[in-house]
């Protein structure tokens, strides 16, 4: 894949959610390493997320909610969704959706590790799928580099 935009990658634990050519993911669920920042800050931060294979036209459309989490207990118990991105068959990912996502699309996602004026020490990356037969290949990572 060429992209116009290249990201740094830190190799630090957790920061590389997912390398390429892995298998693919058909359930919802946690994505990697709990990216630990050492103590609660806040963080501006990007998920790049690589789409290498991707369902999209099944009975009921396939889609797929990359969600980036923070919290304070490694745990995840107190977690909040501090960015998310909607990725599928158009249909059903909302109004003012023309085109399914394809093999070859990036995510890139900005988030901040605070919401609400809560700082978060841990940083994860949370899979949602739905859909008849949901199935994504995807390389994916945290970059500071914004």
């Amino acid at each position: 894949m060429s992209f116009s935009k290249n990201y740094a990658i830190d190799a630090a634990t957790g920061l590389i959610k997912r390398e390429p050519a892995q298998a693919a993911v058909a359930a919802s669920g946690y994505i990697g390493t709990q990216h630990d920042q050492g103590a609660a800050t806040a963080t501006d931060m990007m998920l790049i997320a690589n789409i290498e294979a991707i369902t999209v036209g099944g009975a009921t459309p396939e889609n797929y909610r990359f969600r980036m989490v923070g919290s304070n207990l490694a745990n995840r118990s107190d977690s909040e969704i501090i960015g998310e991105q909607h990725i599928g068959g158009a249909a059903q990912v909302g109004t003012g959706e023309t085109r399914s996502a394809a093999a070859g699309d990036r995510v890139v996602l900005p988030f901040r590790t605070e919401k609400n004026r809560t700082k978060f020490r841990y940083v994860d990356l949370y899979l949602l799928v739905a859909g008849t037969a949901p199935s994504i290949t995807f390389s994916a990572y945290v970059t500071k580099e914004i």
